[in-house]
């Protein structure tokens, strides 16, 4: 009787160890095609090559993302901001895509990005999510009201709390 019991006891935790092996499995599964659905959205802009060419603000947003992503792995990481591409200067003056008109408020949400980015590098480490999200929260700003493609992407960049 006693070796029955071993034997049972045996093959229950077998059992059991086989489930937790698929249910960690399957967990593990959808992690990673999180992950990889995460990154080939926050890249799909980045390789998409337009046959009409790429108008020079569009070409400077995919580097803002870029640098947003990068950015974003360092608030994670608690390492310091990298300073502001030169390039992100041009942002106003920036040749728009063809068929695309830049609105009165364009400047004004050029602005608040601007401002919003030099917030984020000069703050301190116990701001620094909110100053990150603030900047992103300024590109979804500007999306919602000029070119509203990219916010879903955007909106993926945001440091959740």
């Amino acid at each position: 009787m006693r070796a029955d019991n071993s034997i049972n006891i045996y093959r229950i935790m077998k059992v059991r160890l086989i489930i937790l092996l698929t249910v960690l499995g399957v967990v593990l599964s959808l992690k990673i095609n999180t992950e990889v659905r995460f990154i080939a959205e926050t890249t799909a802009d980045s390789i998409y090559v337009n046959p009409n060419g790429t108008s020079e603000l569009a070409s400077l947003m995919r580097e803002m993302q870029i640098y947003s992503g990068a950015e974003r792995e360092k608030v994670i990481k608690g390492s310091l901001p990298s300073p502001m591409p030169d390039r992100f200067s041009s942002l106003k003056t920036a040749a728009i895509s063809q068929g695309m008109e830049k609105s009165e408020m364009y400047d004004t949400f050029a602005n608040l990005y601007m401002g919003s980015v030099k917030d984020y590098i000069g703050s301190d480490k116990k701001v620094r999510v909110e100053k990150y999200n603030n900047m992103i929260a300024s590109c979804i700003a500007c999306h919602s009201q000029h070119c509203p493609g990219p916010v879903p992407v955007i909106k993926k960049l945001t440091i959740k709390n």
